[in-house]
């Protein structure tokens, strides 16, 4: 039964998972998954697709992920989003938890708010009734919180009022004119915040000692080390299984590496959805205590794929330098080739980051729908 439940989780991470506003054979990055204004949805909903618009209502909890997702409806339930641009304008009742490059929330959240993300910004018209958690590189908050705000982040701006306590530990903290904070201020850093003369903060302002020794110059040196130990351990092991894996599937890895050539675009959109969307379908498996073995299998899954994923994206690459995209030829040495330089480009700061990334998307994408086009085949043969 378990075997058949992941089967089906597995196919429906291919379609879209809710109505689409665009023909199903335009190409999947053009597709929208809507819940449009007057809609009213009873119970839990699940949005996924490259772009996810709810301005609908949900009587329940919402689940979205996606490219770009933008929630200016009403959810009187719990909201669990990831993507890479969220913006929250409308109402939650209950809790919302969101991860993403960019975070914006200019709406109002009954209870908790957790946020996330490389830039996280609270406008000014957002409010959070109770505790906010807030990490990210640079994180920005202009609204107004009930209760305690808890920040971690490299540059941290408060301008908003907190009614209890706030507790940051950042690289540079800045409380302007428009701060005030009800209760005490913690914080943790090499250098005091810069407090304007017109914020107020009625409680003490404490300042949390650093470790012995520690230092954000001596952190990155560490964290050097740390780096380069991890790439020669990464590289070993990726070249060791991704030999196993194109050495065990040719065939499959050749129609693998011809997807994303044939179809970049396609791969990488699917990819982007599958990469988002499927950690927030476990997580709601893991947080029911009844699905839970269900959950942690398809996050194990999930782990398992996008590691794997990579070796196609980078035996493509592989092909590419040495000029070997015939089905005949062996597809050990691109690969070895296109991991080389993979490795290489990983190192450089930012620049790694961003092909890791994209390495991901592009296998996982290409993966995926050649799993789908094989099934089909496979159906259409009457073999499955």
């Amino acid at each position: 039964m378990t075997t058949r439940i992941m089967m089906v989780l597995l196919l429906c991470m291919l379609p879209a998972t809710v109505q689409a506003d665009e023909p199903s054979s335009r190409a999947p990055w053009k597709e929208r998954a809507v819940l449009r204004a007057g809609q009213i949805v009873q119970g839990d909903y699940f949005a996924f697709g490259p772009h996810v618009e709810i301005s609908g209502i949900v009587n329940g909890d919402l689940y979205a992920a996606g490219g770009e997702v933008l929630i200016d409806g009403v959810v009187n339930g719990d909201v669990i989003v990831a993507g890479a641009k969220v913006i929250l304008s409308g109402t939650v009742a209950q809790d919302a938890r969101i991860a993403g490059a960019q975070v914006t929330v200019s709406g109002t959240i009954g209870r908790n708010a957790t946020l996330g993300g490389a830039d996280v910004h609270l406008t000014e018209t957002a409010k959070v009734r109770d505790n906010l958690i807030a990490g990210g590189g640079h994180v920005q908050l202009a609204g107004s919180v009930g209760r305690d705000v808890r920040v971690g982040a490299w540059n941290a701006t408060l301008s908003n009022q907190i009614e209890r306590d706030l507790i940051v530990a950042a690289g540079s903290v800045r409380l302007t004119s428009k701060a005030a904070v009800g209760g005490r201020l913690k914080y943790w850093g090499e250098a005091a915040p810069s407090i304007d003369e017109e914020a107020t903060v009625r409680g003490a302002i404490i300042q949390r000692p650093l470790p012995e020794g520690w230092s954000i110059e001596r952190a990155r040196q560490g964290l050097v080390g740390i780096r380069l130990t991890a790439a020669f351990i990464g590289f070993v092991s990726t070249l060791i299984l991704g030999l196993v894996l194109l050495r065990v599937y040719p065939v499959f890895a050749r129609r693998v590496t011809a997807t994303i050539r044939e179809r970049p675009t396609a791969a990488l959109g699917w990819g982007m959805v599958a990469l988002v969307a499927t950690p927030v379908v476990a997580l709601s498996f893991v947080v029911t205590l009844f699905a839970l073995p269900i959950g942690l299998f398809l996050l194990a899954l999930y782990g398992a794929t996008v590691y794997l994923a990579r070796v196609y994206a980078i035996t493509y690459v592989g092909q590419i330098l040495i000029r070997r995209q015939e089905d005949s030829s062996s597809l050990a040495w691109p690969f070895a080739a296109g991991l080389v330089l993979y490795s290489v480009l990983s190192l450089i700061p930012v620049v790694g980051g961003l092909l890791a990334l994209m390495t991901v998307l592009f296998g996982l994408g290409a993966l995926l729908m050649t799993k789908k086009d094989l099934i089909v085949t496979l159906r259409e043969q009457g073999q499955v």
